[in-house]
């Protein structure tokens, strides 16, 4: 029959082994070292250093407040690489107007003007639709690239 019962603190056994690893840790570590070829080491160094968190050395810092505050926007024509067509502020890179985007439809690009009616949230200003109502669904292939939609949107906004 066994008895057990509750001691306060770490049983007799348990000290002296942990006292035995921390005396032998050293060639516990070479011994790790040898049989991964280095990689323990190399992995104690990484979560170290993972746990300092970022050094100051050699990162950029950028004032955020020091952008320069201009009252007047110089608005610039920008399509991104998703298809979206806005006009965005040169200076602060602020997106002024959402103008449409290029979408995907029977494998024909076409340009869709920012309207209620195909299906965007916030519709384009009625002065601005007058401008490029025009070019609403053009196909963008080789007879009519995207450049040209472009050098087109840029002219009707009065950017060139």
């Amino acid at each position: 029959m066994d008895i057990l019962s509750g001691r306060n603190g770490p049983r007799d056994e348990d000290k002296h082994a942990k006292a035995h690893l921390r005396q032998n840790w050293g060639t516990i570590e070479k011994l790790a070292d040898q049989i991964s070829g280095g990689n323990y080491s190399a992995n104690k160094a990484r979560a170290d250093a993972r746990k300092a968190g970022p050094q100051p050395a050699g990162l950029i810092f950028v004032d955020q407040a020091a952008r320069p505050q201009v009252d007047v926007p110089e608005p610039y024509l920008r399509i991104s690489v998703n298809g979206r067509v806005v006009l965005a502020d040169k200076n602060s890179g602020i997106q002024l107007h959402f103008l449409g985007q290029l979408k995907r439809q029977n494998g024909v690009v076409r340009f869709q003007i920012a309207t209620s009616a195909n299906g965007f949230i916030t519709p384009l200003d009625p002065e601005l639709e007058a401008l490029i109502g025009d070019l609403a669904d053009r196909a963008i292939d080789r007879s009519y690239p995207e450049q040209t939609l472009s050098t087109d949107l840029k002219t009707r906004l009065g950017l060139t």
